[in-house]
């Protein structure tokens, strides 16, 4: 990925709940982020990683017979819901993260 690649990617909305969740409840975090540099990197892959999530759960539950059999508007409701399932477990998983050894984040492979 790009440095532009990077930039764009840390500037989207499950970044910006990422940089909001380390101002919050990890300053410490986030300081050793930025001090070393890490910080957009860091905020790329969350974006990446929660949107092909999401989008992933989101392209599932399209082949549902429960999505299928459905009328329109209820499908359009069920995908809808189906997303903000995704994005809330997303959450818990990704963006309201924050190990008890910082130095995890530094060893991990993006």
């Amino acid at each position: 990925m790009t440095s532009a690649g990077i930039i764009t990617l840390s500037k989207g909305k499950y970044a910006s709940q990422r940089m909001e969740f380390l101002e919050n409840h990890a300053p410490k975090l986030l300081a050793d982020f930025e001090k070393s540099g890490y910080l957009e990197k860091h905020l790329a892959n969350i974006q990446e990683t929660v949107a092909k999530y999401v989008e992933r759960a989101e392209e599932y539950y399209k082949h549902t017979d429960e999505y299928l059999n459905a009328p329109p508007a209820e499908a359009a409701g069920l995908l809808n819901m189906t997303v903000l399932i995704a994005e809330s477990d997303a959450y818990r998983m990704w963006i309201a993260d924050c190990p008890e050894d910082d130095e995890e984040y530094y060893e991990e492979e993006w």
